[in-house]
């Protein structure tokens, strides 16, 4: 068990940027303030190489499996863009808070984080955010109402998913981490080259 896992009673909320060398500060800022207007909230970050948040625990890197298990226990996942992330989070039964990398901002190298997002939003698969505000609200509502942020477990979508993720990787020309011990199944995916 990692130093998250330990200094975190009961993780209310539980954010994950990814991996990718972009920082995603624009989030980070929002949870900042979030964090700020909500002391009594539990929240741990998984950040990546965004900024250190100020009011709350944060780590660069939680391994896999023990960030599944955090989603898997919070109230409130909050997630980029990433559709692994995505469906980690979906696989434990959590509707996630998603917030998309923008290429605008310098956050990533190009719009596939949104259009993802898009497709997560028209299929109501996720809580798509686009700025700070509707962010503190969906916040809001959903620490009032979790049980609006739940969705069934439903492990028989999982291949499609680990298909898809390469299919994106392959163009992408990038390597989504999967391990046998994955929630994605007992598979461990060939990485693009």
């Amino acid at each position: 068990m990692t130093e998250a896992n330990e200094r975190m009673d009961r993780p209310t909320v539980v954010v994950s940027v990814g991996t990718d060398h972009h920082p995603f500060d624009r989030i980070i800022e929002w949870v900042d303030e979030w964090t700020a207007a909500n002391p009594g909230v539990s929240i741990v970050v998984q950040r990546g190489q965004s900024a250190i948040p100020t009011g709350c625990p944060s780590y660069e890197l939680i391994p896999h499996p023990e960030l599944v298990e955090m989603f898997s226990m919070a109230d409130v996942v909050v997630s980029h863009g990433g559709p692994s992330t995505v469906m980690d989070a979906r696989m434990v039964g959590r509707l996630p808070v998603v917030v998309a990398r923008n290429p605008e901002f310098g956050e990533h190298v190009d719009a596939h984080q949104m259009r993802f997002a898009e497709h997560l939003r028209r299929h109501n698969l996720a809580v798509v955010i686009d700025d700070k505000a509707a962010f503190f609200d969906a916040m809001a509502t959903a620490l009032a109402n979790p049980g609006d942020f739940t969705v069934p477990v439903d492990t028989g979508s999982i291949s499609g998913v680990v298909e898809f993720g390469r299919v994106l990787d392959s163009l992408l020309r990038t390597t989504t981490p999967l391990t046998p011990s994955s929630p994605a199944g007992a598979e461990a995916p060939t990485p693009a080259i």
